[in-house]
């Protein structure tokens, strides 16, 4: 057996035997041997029962019916542990994710990829008829887990729920595989045992029957699945320190500012000097906290020229100033509190700062 295509369901009986007959005729027309294994969370439509009839139909299908769980992330897990393939291709079932696209993530994987990523991102892929709302949505989440699992930055989707990869990725994993709600590419990501991660791009289409199971509960749970992540992986942690280290420089800016503003005279400069002696407050703040990050938040990454992570890392307080401020003047003149406004500017510009420093300055 070389493939083990893992389709977790709910409520897919519709979807599932147009799935099964275009997958079997990409999959005959490659030449790739393969089986189907359906994780169904007991589903009220008779999902199972229909993938029980394609097993009596093709003879490829394996279908496992779960009561007591639910939620993909978890199904997908299951499919792990009954598949028998060299290989596994995760996917849906409601023909978003082209059943066509299935033999190119196995050639790829045969070739020299550890891991592929069908994504809707990449150069060629798209997505079709999806809302403003439901772009944001999926933008916003990409961005969290840029910021909470570095592992995302070797693919252009790290929210896809369509991919490949070799068994070893999970057999051999850094740490015990866990996954919570609907994202297990992030938890892939983040523990699995790969050295290539590639991408193919897909047209991510319109589904065939059936609703979309997005909704608060699955953003919920994709939140805290991020934060379990950033905690077991470590990045929380540093997280964490990288704010307290920008908290501490808030002193050096103090400090220096009332320095050069005072003492050293830029006083007497009225407008131009308060300029002066407030570049000086935030230049000094810069270095101090890019000392305090080599030496305790990043310890572990300094990799290459000091100077050019120190220019990196002047880059990242720049933009996340940059930020700060336009979210100060942008929210005040939109009429929210100039408080208010300012802690929005403060919290996006950390988030800027830590994101551009943790893949620029002191990549994982």
């Amino acid at each position: 057996m070389d493939v083990s295509v893992i389709v977790p369901t709910y409520n897919e009986r519709e979807n599932l035997p147009v799935l099964a007959k275009r997958l079997d005729k990409a999959m005959g027309k490659a030449g790739i041997s393969y089986e189907l294994v359906v994780v169904d969370d007991n589903s009220p439509d008779g999902t199972a029962e229909v993938a029980r009839n394609l097993k009596l139909e093709h003879g490829k299908v394996k279908v496992v019916v779960r009561k007591d769980e639910r939620g993909l992330a978890s199904a997908v897990m299951k499919g792990f542990e009954v598949a028998e393939g060299k290989y596994f291709v995760v996917m849906d079932a409601d023909l978003q994710h082209p059943p066509e696209v299935v033999p190119e993530l196995v050639k790829r994987l045969k070739e020299d990829c550890d891991l592929v990523i069908a994504s809707r991102y990449s150069k060629e892929g798209r997505i079709e008829e999806w809302n403003f709302v439901r772009k944001v949505i999926s933008k916003g989440a990409t961005i969290l887990a840029k910021l909470l699992v570095p592992a995302t930055k070797y693919t252009t989707d790290p929210m896809s729920g369509f991919f490949a990869l070799k068994r070893e990725v999970v057999e051999r994993a850094k740490l015990p595989l866990n996954p919570l709600g609907y994202k297990i590419l992030l938890e892939l990501l983040a523990k699995g045992s790969f050295e290539k991660v590639c991408e193919v791009p897909y047209v991510f289409g319109k589904r065939l029957a059936g609703e979309s199971k997005l909704g608060g509960r699955v953003m919920l749970e994709y939140l805290i699945h991020l934060m379990k992540l950033a905690k077991e992986t470590g990045e929380l942690n540093r997280m964490l320190t990288f704010a307290a280290v920008g908290a501490s420089g808030i002193v050096v800016n103090e400090g220096a500012l009332y320095a050069v503003y005072e003492l050293l005279g830029a006083k007497s400069l009225g407008a131009l000097g308060l300029a002066a002696a407030g570049l000086a407050g935030f230049e000094a703040s810069v270095v101090y906290n890019f000392l305090l990050h080599e030496r305790v938040t990043f310890k572990d990454r300094r990799k290459g020229s000091v100077v050019k992570r120190f220019l990196h890392y002047e880059a990242a307080s720049v933009l996340g100033a940059a930020a700060q401020l336009a979210f100060l003047l942008g929210l005040t003149y939109a009429g929210v509190h100039y408080l208010i406004s300012n802690l929005i500017g403060i919290v996006v510009g950390l988030g800027i700062r830590y994101s551009y420093s943790a893949t620029k300055a002191w990549p994982a």
